[in-house]
């Protein structure tokens, strides 16, 4: 890209834009060495609306150009939050929204991850849009709102889809299993509302929500989940692990006190894994 328009748009000039293409014409096209960035990934990342509405009038079919990610400028407008964008691009032409990047995220997907709230309310107007996620053993927009830790973004998900709470990504792990390892409390209690089974909800490694609240130390997730789902303290991983090997095996003492505290553990003390390991 040439230097004087990469300046420009980095710094939103309209003026000294239009007089680069009025010298011209085939300046717009050009992209960003490596990344592919067009001129309208840039003034989208950057937040230059009076730009971006300039280039749409003279390359609208820019609005779908991808860079080397696959990532069309409504990504980048998403990702950085820049909902005045968002709206332009929509306006223009909303079925762009539905595009994925090369790692099969969506602009909503990247919002989220970003915790861009008014952008993922502006999104969540197109309900097709979340509709990208269906298909089984993706990583959801859910999965990384939860993660996270965006709790308003969770909630505005759940209302838009609440099916997506028993979704799995490529591990098997749900929503819900990503929180409760990240020690998001108030997310695990709204997913446990959802539906307190999701508490037995098992990975690809048969680990439950609660296994891995006890492998990261997460002794209020602990307590959260033993309070709707008692019995989920019994499950065992593929390798026959109880609870309690877990907490053991990633030294997590007070999470083991605590369960040993709240829980019958006679039976889980002398539970062998499928090596025949016991926890002592």
């Amino acid at each position: 890209m040439d230097e004087r328009l990469f300046e420009t748009v980095l710094k939103g000039e309209t003026p000294n834009f239009l007089n680069l293409v009025q010298k011209d014409e085939e300046i717009i096209k050009q992209t960003v060495p490596g990344s592919l960035n067009t001129v309208l990934h840039l003034a989208a990342r950057y937040g230059h609306e009076e730009l971006a509405l300039e280039i749409l009038k003279l390359c609208p079919e820019m609005l779908a150009a991808t860079n080397e990610k696959l990532e069309t400028p409504v990504h980048e407008a998403c990702r950085e939050g820049r909902l005045h964008i968002v709206r332009l691009f929509l306006e223009t032409d909303s079925w762009v929204v539905h595009k994925m990047n090369r790692n099969k995220e969506s602009a909503l997907y990247v919002a989220c991850e970003r915790g861009r709230l008014d952008v993922v309310k502006q999104l969540l107007n197109y309900p097709s849009v979340s509709l990208l996620e269906m298909d089984d053993g993706l990583t959801t927009s859910l999965h990384v709102a939860a993660s996270a830790g965006h709790l308003e973004i969770v909630n505005e998900l759940l209302e838009a889809r609440p099916e997506f709470t028993w979704k799995k990504d490529p591990n098997g792990r749900t929503p819900l299993t990503l929180c409760s390892s990240k020690g998001h409390l108030e997310i695990t209690r709204e997913l446990l509302k959802m539906d307190p089974d999701l508490s037995s909800s098992q990975d690809n490694e048969g680990r439950t929500p609660l296994h891995w609240a006890t492998i990261k130390g997460r002794v209020n997730i602990i307590d959260e989940i033993l309070s709707v789902n008692l019995e989920s303290s019994e499950i065992r991983t593929l390798h026959g692990e109880t609870v309690l090997h877990l907490g053991v095996k990633n030294n997590q003492y007070e999470a083991v006190k605590h369960l040993m505290e709240t829980l019958n553990t006679t039976k889980l003390v002398n539970t062998p894994d499928n090596d025949g390991n016991t926890i002592l």
